[in-house]
């Protein structure tokens, strides 16, 4: 009888080891992730200049834990793209292997150079403008009503910021492009 392969094990850090690694060290980039995805609607977020980091709203365990996360709620850790190294584990879900080392920039089947095609929205996106692009497409066809980008804060230029874009079709171009550009 042979042995059935050994399963990976299961997730389970929780809002507490969020707090220790990212929270508290500075790795938090305050794109919210973890607050939009919390379906326990526990994690809170300052809205003001320079202090988007998110935090926990019970106090039942103190900040620093959650009472969801003791009982097996992952999703804020999930959610994060700055917590541990969550790309073996995507890749195992998404291709059923883990990269090799000369795949640096993932899994892939096929590369493309992309940028828009439209030129003020070339100039005013980062890196071509691709996902600027797509966003105004999606928003003037009534695909979405608005959409959460990162931007800079305007006395530091590295210090990114959450931004929403809702502009209305004939005024998005200029908004959506400029409001996702970081640095």
């Amino acid at each position: 009888m042979t042995d059935a392969p050994a399963q990976p094990a299961r997730w389970t850090a929780q809002w507490k080891e969020l707090y220790s690694e990212v929270i508290t060290t500075g790795l938090c980039t305050g794109c919210a992730g973890c607050v939009v995805t919390c379906p326990h609607d526990v994690i809170g977020y300052e809205h003001e200049e320079g202090k988007y980091i998110p935090f926990h709203l019970e106090e039942e365990l103190g900040l620093d834990n959650c009472v969801h996360g003791e009982k097996g709620c992952t999703t804020c850790t999930r959610a994060c793209p700055r917590f541990r190294a969550w790309e073996p584990s995507a890749d195992m879900h998404l291709f059923g292997r883990q990269r090799e080392p000369d795949e640096m920039a993932g899994i892939w089947q096929q590369l493309l150079l992309t940028r828009a095609s439209d030129d003020m929205v070339h100039r005013m996106g980062q890196d071509g403008g691709l996902v600027s692009a797509m966003l105004i497409w999606l928003r003037d066809n009534d695909y979405i009503d608005a959409a959460l980008v990162s931007g800079v804060e305007a006395s530091a230029c590295c210090v990114l910021r959450p931004s929403t874009t809702r502009s209305s079709p004939s005024s998005s171009r200029p908004s959506t492009a400029s409001r996702s550009r970081t640095w």
